[in-house]
């Protein structure tokens, strides 16, 4: 029985060993990284860029093949990849497959070896905002980056700004995109290739083992969520869907579709590694206030704490907090659009708000017992003692009345009248101090 277990511990350890060997192989130097930049430049590109450059020098792989195809992203992210790039101690091709565009023009010009496919092009990095200072910081990068390279700067320069003119290639006026045979022609692409094994064979790599990166699957989601204009459309239903809910009884689809949307936008950037669990607290605890002031209204402490909360939660989870303060600007101003359209259309043509607004009079016509003795009411002033949403108690001289009003949102202690008596139903607005 020991002597049996004693095997089993040897293969288990045998087996373990085995596992190591293509590490001892990499570290050997015949190994090439493959390493895809696709669509949009952004910090999880620039994060996973970085970390497959340090895990290829660091297993002394013979080289890096970068295959790019992207329309550009953000400037920040392209410079952080440029830099990845451009200290790497082994060689690193980027292989343009279909385009390098904006930022992925200057990840591009970053390697030492550049090799286009025959329908692909690079250039066209027009920043934005197109102002003074912003074209001569993205310009300088461009040229000296290039100029590190051995590269014509003025040709990078002309990539970034338009009243760069190069005779033959590009006008003033112009921004420049080059195709790949324009391309080689200037020194930005070494060749022009249509398959991976022709770069193999023109860097002289034999003989090795292609070692194919990937973003994984909660990578790719996160970089999916955390684009800006994903972002921006999570924000958006998230504070349609919260008003919502909050404005009626009870916990429904809105607060479901809400919740859903801002777990999406905080995990988002937790998988991304932009922020961690804490203003996802820092949202949730004001999202509490907020509900607490409904509760006992007054809008006082609590829910102006609880709408700093919210906000400061979600630009301190964003990549930054220029694309937060966008993304948040952009949805409060969807909200601001989309929320009384709800209210005054949507909750009148379905049923989507019936617990809410009473759309049916109470008349003879519709079975309803006339009840008389209360239209003495009609044009008497008194205050709300329950919040009315729209239905709740007033007080009229001294008396407990139940009323609703036309679907207005009313908060305790506001000065009403009542505008009118439909039966049992008394119907009362806000006075307008003027």
């Amino acid at each position: 029985m020991i002597i049996r277990r004693i095997i089993a511990v040897l293969f288990i350890l045998l087996g373990l060993v085995a596992s190591f060997i293509p590490i001892g192989f990499a570290g050997s130097g015949n190994v090439v990284y493959i390493i895809p930049v696709k669509d949009e430049i952004t910090p999880t590109m620039a994060a996973f860029l970085a970390e497959e450059i340090t895990n290829a020098n660091i297993s002394g792989a013979q080289g890096i093949i970068i295959e790019m195809s992207t329309l550009g992203g953000r400037v920040d992210s392209a410079l952080s990849m440029k830099n990845s790039i451009i200290n790497s101690d082994i060689p690193v091709v980027v292989y343009v497959q279909e385009r390098a565009i904006s930022a992925g023009a200057l990840i591009t010009i970053a390697a030492e070896t550049i090799i286009m496919a025959p329908a692909s092009q690079i250039g066209a990095a027009e920043p934005r905002p197109f102002d003074e200072k912003t074209v001569a910081f993205v310009r300088g990068e461009f040229g000296a980056t290039a100029d590190a390279r051995g590269r014509d700067p003025k040709i990078a320069e002309a990539m970034v700004d338009k009243n760069i003119e190069i005779e033959g290639l590009v006008g003033k006026g112009e921004i420049l995109s080059m195709k790949a045979s324009d391309a080689k022609e200037y020194g930005y692409a070494d060749e022009i290739f249509s398959t991976r094994q022709e770069i193999l064979d023109f860097m002289d790599w034999s003989d090795v083992i292609v070692v194919e990166k990937s973003l994984s699957l909660s990578m790719r989601i996160a970089q999916f969520l955390t684009s800006y204009a994903v972002a921006s459309i999570l924000l958006s239903i998230g504070t349609i869907a919260i008003f919502v809910e909050i404005s009626t009884s009870g916990f429904g689809a809105a607060g479901i579709v809400g919740i859903t949307c801002f777990t999406l936008y905080f995990g988002g950037n937790m998988i991304a590694g932009y922020t961690q669990w804490w203003p996802m607290i820092l949202f949730i605890l004001g999202l509490g206030l907020l509900v607490a002031e409904i509760i006992m209204p007054g809008f006082g402490v609590l829910g102006i704490g609880g709408i700093a909360s919210m906000v400061v939660s979600v630009v301190l989870a964003a990549p930054d907090w220029t694309q937060g303060i966008s993304s948040l600007g952009i949805a409060i101003l969807v909200s601001i659009i989309i929320i009384p359209i709800l209210f005054k259309i949507i909750s009148k043509k379905t049923n989507l708000f019936k617990r809410l607004v009473l759309s049916e009079a109470e008349t003879v016509e519709n079975g309803y017992v006339n009840v008389k003795g209360n239209e003495y009411l009609t044009g008497k002033k008194g205050k709300t003692i329950t919040t009315l949403r729209p239905a709740g108690t007033i007080l009229i001289d001294d008396k407990r009345v139940d009323a609703v009003t036309d679907g207005e949102f009313l908060p305790k202690d506001t000065d009403i009248e009542v505008l009118r008596v439909e039966g049992a139903r008394i119907v009362v607005g806000k006075i307008n101090e003027n």
